[in-house]
């Protein structure tokens, strides 16, 4: 008979999620006042990526419901050539709102779910975070000062950059799972680890580039804290000692990153195959987009875009309530005695995190950007402020702490001065929480959506390795079947005495029905990719590249022929996603043999 002292699985499970304290629910009702915005009708199509932000979500719809259940291809992109935007692009936010629309949202409200849960998850990681090292008061505030962070609120209200979004959600959450294993070493917290770090991969691409170097950091700070409570100790002892915490941390680092293979190493292998120089280049040139210092306290507020020079029409301002809270922990962190200041090799680090971060978007940094091409993929200086709306608010937190602990007598409920500090800094970027909502049209969830922004703005054109130049409208007949609402019709005869006597088209494949009098070239209206192949008559046949634009082309021989193209994965793309699944399995191999084991009492879970 099995032992009633052994908890049930679900009741192991729901222990991995703790009732959280009252301060923690009211971090997350106070980020609702950011969020208002999301539950008015209508959307905010103005902002500088608000239709990429639908749009993708309708191409990864199409391709999910087409049997690809981790979405490459995007079909209706390149004025209908169709591009493989996930093959480059992060997904993890269009997962997201993905499932909000499989639960029968809309395309636009699926998106402002996804937006409201990036705010909420968001809000609760920083808190947790905070609070781990310095205590609730710190929690609230700091997760405070990161929602109404004017950056924040920039990059949803805006940019509308929703992937960048995430990320900045995510990071806090990774932050805290590294602690986490490092701290209380093990394999549950490794797995916990191995997602968290998952999941920030997954997020946004270029801002991996700049928070894995602030992970880093802190790992650094950890490992150093060890080794200076180590000391006396003989240098055998020590090592056995670092061990078990750097072991389980490389553990759940390591899986992290074989999780997340499934896009990586296709990003890293077959990224040649696009044009990459069309998204570094001209506008995207770093150098048109570093802030000039005395924008960091500008606060006038705009929604015009980066431009060369200090006259942009988007703000870049730190806050100036933000930066006041924050130099609190800023004196904390330089000026605490020994007790007033918990995790101060943490509030040191972040005050250098800080500094690092606003020095590498001014112009002054300009040589680093020069000499480093790997940073020159952040394409503008100023993403850098998404690590400084981190690191500030957890500062913010650090200040409060520093001052509760001068307190003559501690109380055990929250100062009055703390809330007070939480609506001001409410109060303060509430103006910024007010976006340009217009009204949504029907074909704003449509995927036309995408051709009528690639009309809108023709430079956005995607490209391939095999594009002699950007498509011009001339290029597709697509245009015209979009614009009529008829069902495209792909392929076509370009050479030889052949006619289409019948065909089709989805996301993913497209058909046709020939019948030659002799040798043809037939084309299909779609790029040329690794992963699209052809069948005549069901048996394999050699695709190749048409110039100018790179669309898939393919030789038809007299007769009535049936020729088919599907997308499917790659060499590349199979053997990445069977390393995923193995460190899938690994993952849960950590995580499910606890599920059943008598809680242990070593401090809360993640």
């Amino acid at each position: 008979m099995p032992s009633t002292d052994t908890p049930s699985i679900a009741r192991r499970l729901s222990s991995l999620i703790r009732r959280p304290s009252v301060p923690a629910w009211l971090a997350l009702l106070l980020t609702l006042p950011a969020l208002l915005a999301l539950l008015a009708p209508g959307y905010f199509y103005k902002a500088h990526d608000a239709r990429h932000s639908v749009f993708y979500l309708i191409e990864f719809d199409q391709a999910f419901r087409a049997g690809a259940w981790w979405p490459v291809w995007g079909p209706d992109h390149a004025i209908g050539f169709g591009y493989p935007l996930w093959l480059i692009y992060a997904p993890l936010a269009y997962f997201v709102s993905e499932a909000f629309h499989l639960l029968g949202l809309g395309f636009t409200a699926a998106t402002k779910m996804t937006w409201a849960f990036g705010f909420l998850f968001g809000a609760l990681g920083v808190y947790r975070l905070a609070r781990r090292w310095w205590g609730e008061a710190a929690g609230l505030i700091a997760s405070v000062a990161f929602t109404y962070a004017p950056y924040h609120l920039v990059q949803i209200y805006v940019r509308a950059a929703l992937s960048e979004f995430m990320a900045l959600a995510v990071m806090p959450w990774t932050l805290l799972a590294l602690v986490d294993v490092w701290e209380r070493p093990g394999p549950r917290r490794a797995g916990l680890a191995a997602l968290a770090v998952a999941a920030l991969l997954l997020s946004h691409t270029v801002s991996v580039l700049s928070f894995v170097p602030l992970l880093a950091g802190f790992t650094l700070v950890l490992f150093v804290r060890s080794l200076l409570a180590l000391r006396g100790q003989p240098g055998r002892a020590a090592l056995v000692a670092l061990q078990r915490p750097l072991g389980w941390t490389l553990v759940g680092v390591g899986l992290g990153g074989l999780l997340a293979s499934i896009f990586l190493l296709p990003l890293l292998l077959e990224r040649h195959f696009i044009n990459e120089a069309q998204w570094v280049g001209a506008t995207y040139s770093y150098e048109q987009h570093f802030v000039y210092p005395l924008q960091f306290l500008d606060p006038r507020w705009g929604f015009g875009y980066s431009v060369p020079g200090p006259g942009d029409g988007m703000s870049f301002q730190l806050g100036l309530l933000v930066i006041a809270a924050a130099a609190i922990g800023v004196v904390a962190a330089l000026a605490a005695r020994r007790g007033q200041l918990a995790r101060r090799g943490e509030a040191l680090f972040l005050v250098l995190a800080t500094v690092t971060a606003i020095f590498a978007m001014t112009p002054a940094a300009a040589f680093i950007w020069d000499s480093l091409d790997i940073i020159k993929m952040i394409q503008f200086p100023w993403r850098l402020l998404a690590v400084t709306t981190f690191t500030l608010a957890l500062l913010a937190g650090a200040g409060v702490h520093w001052l509760e602990r001068r307190r003559p007598a501690p109380a055990r409920r929250l100062s009055p001065y703390v809330y007070g500090l939480a609506a001001v800094l409410i109060l303060a970027s509430l103006p910024y929480a007010i976006p340009q909502l217009v009204p949504i049209r029907p074909q704003d969830e449509q995927p036309i959506a995408v051709l009528e922004f690639e009309m809108d703005y023709p430079d956005m054109r995607a490209m391939t390795s095999w594009s002699e130049r950007m498509a011009l409208d001339e290029d597709s007949p697509l245009i015209a079947q979009y614009l009529a609402g008829e069902p495209l019709r792909r392929a076509a005869v370009v050479s030889g005495d052949a006619e289409i006597v019948a065909q089709e088209a989805g996301p993913l494949s497209a058909s046709a029905q020939v019948r030659a009098a002799g040798p043809a070239r037939l084309r299909f209206y779609t790029y040329y990719f690794p992963g699209w192949q052809a069948w005549l008559d069901g048996q394999p046949v050699a695709l190749a590249p048409d110039p100018p634009n790179g669309l898939i082309g393919l030789d038809v021989p007299a007769g009535e022929h049936t020729v088919e193209v599907r997308f499917g994965p790659t060499p590349v793309r199979r053997t990445a996603a069977l390393i995923s699944l193995v460190a899938l399995a690994a993952v849960a191999g950590l995580l499910l043999p606890f599920a059943n084991l008598p809680k242990r009492r070593d401090g809360g879970t993640l």
